[in-house]
């Protein structure tokens, strides 16, 4: 991997950590490149829309702090930056296979099997 896609993927997970907002906008103006520029160069690396990647690691976030326990599903969303908490709910069941709720009481934090699979072949 390059250094550039280095550099994005240790912006990403920082701001995730300081709870700052994690789009294609905030995280390339950071790294003062162009949008079209790192998006075009993270599609041609890895074969994936960087919209895609940061939405499925704010996704990830939010599994985090679903098993925390301690925020309610609406506070999460917000917190992971997702202006819309029915939006939330279905990119989530779409990622984990259930909603937010089930998957605080019976979800874990590895990728469902399909995806898995998906990625190693």
């Amino acid at each position: 991997m390059d250094g550039l896609l280095r550099s994005l993927i240790k912006t990403v997970r920082r701001r995730l950590r300081s709870d700052e907002e994690v789009t294609v906008e905030a995280v390339t103006k950071e790294l003062g490149y162009t949008r079209q520029y790192i998006s075009g160069r993270f599609h041609r690396v890895t074969g994936r829309l960087l919209s895609h990647f940061l939405k499925e690691k704010r996704l990830e976030k939010a599994a985090r702090l679903l098993k925390a326990g301690n925020l309610r599903v609406s506070q999460i969303a917000r917190r992971c930056g997702f202006d819309s908490e029915n939006y939330f709910r279905q990119q989530f069941r779409q990622r984990y296979g259930m909603s937010p709720r089930q998957f605080r009481a019976n979800g874990n934090l590895r990728p469902p099997m399909r995806r898995l699979a998906a990625a190693i072949a």
